[in-house]
């Protein structure tokens, strides 16, 4: 059950990126590129792909840089930075782009494990730590 919604996860975030930038001439929030890469490198690193999760990582990264860059040339809109994910706006301060792209990174993957492992069949929160999946998640990292 919890493969197929890492997958249900995965398409639905690559409908949400490439139908935006498919169907329009507008190109795809940057912020919302950055966010949903990161959360699916980690649903790919879950379900064992490795290089998935490596192509997703970088892709990430790599539009973290131009989003990042933009923002402190200000080449990047009003308009889009006010419509980035508010877990990308938290996490861009720090010394180096670098060193903000992988605050980013970890609130994304954070928030995505915690969505396999700690939320129920209706996304509800498991209160009781026992009952995480963290132990079933072990034998697929293996």
């Amino acid at each position: 059950m919890k493969q197929s919604r890492i997958n249900l996860s995965i398409t639905l975030v690559y409908l949400l990126l490439f139908s935006q930038s498919v169907f329009s001439n507008t190109q795809p929030n940057l912020g919302n590129v950055i966010w949903s890469a990161f959360v699916c490198s980690e649903y790919a690193g879950i379900y064992g792909n490795r290089n998935e999760q490596k192509r997703l990582f970088e892709v990430g990264f790599q539009v973290g840089r131009e989003f990042i860059n933009g923002i402190k040339n200000k080449t990047i809109p009003d308009s889009e930075a006010e419509n980035t994910p508010i877990g990308i706006l938290m996490r861009l301060s720090g010394p180096t782009t670098d060193f903000a792209i992988g605050r980013i990174f970890e609130g994304a993957s954070g928030s995505a494990h915690d969505k396999v492992t700690k939320e129920d069949r209706d996304g509800l929160p498991i209160t009781d730590p026992l009952k995480w999946a963290d132990k079933e998640l072990k034998t697929i990292y293996e």
